[in-house]
């Protein structure tokens, strides 16, 4: 096993233990339905958290063609998925049940955002880590994409408006669509 599989292992089962956590959420929402008021901007923010782990684990492929693993980047890719794990995790409880995810959602909101600005900003290091080690260039609309993307979420660490968390979700969602269908177009 090269040093590329043995990380890709690791990271690859600490991104499964987000999409399970997610999953079993979701879960436990359909069968204690009767109980449960459900949120539809936490359940938007579910299916942004699975796009993002989904897009994430397929990014990491990138990294095969590195030659020379230096600490650092095994640091950097470790702690980059330790805080996505860490913000989508986030969206349900690891004990106990919520009977309103929409209170649960507001209790949790600050650290949901502010652990995904987090991980934004390793994103933005480890795109141009990517490039810098010759494995793949910034793509040209990365920035044009992502840094709105961030300012939006490290506002949503401080504001607690119904309407702005809703929209972000909103606007999260599609910009995960359309740059998903990017990425479709440009891999070909």
């Amino acid at each position: 096993m090269d040093s590329f599989e043995y990380l890709s292992v690791f990271l690859s089962i600490l991104l499964g233990l987000a999409v399970t956590h997610l999953v079993v959420g979701t879960v436990s929402i359909i069968q204690q339905r009767a109980s449960t008021k459900v949120y539809w901007v936490h359940l938007l923010w579910v299916a942004n958290g699975i796009a993002y782990i989904t897009q994430t684990w397929w990014f990491f492929n990138l990294w095969d063609g590195l030659e020379s693993w230096p600490m650092s980047i095994f640091y950097l890719l470790f702690i980059y998925t330790l805080v996505l794990t860490g913000f989508v995790s986030l969206l349900f409880p690891i004990r106990g049940s919520v009977t309103d995810y929409r209170a649960y959602y507001y209790e949790q909101f600050r650290w949901f955002f502010g652990l995904q600005f987090l991980w934004f900003c390793l994103d933005v290091v480890e795109v141009t880590t990517k490039a810098t080690s010759g494995l793949r260039p910034v793509p040209d609309d990365y920035f044009f994409l992502t840094v709105p993307i961030m300012l939006l979420v490290l506002a949503a660490t401080f504001v607690k408006n119904s309407r702005y968390h809703a929209f972000l979700a909103l606007f999260v969602f599609f910009y995960q669509v359309v740059y998903g269908a990017l990425i479709s177009a440009a891999i070909g």
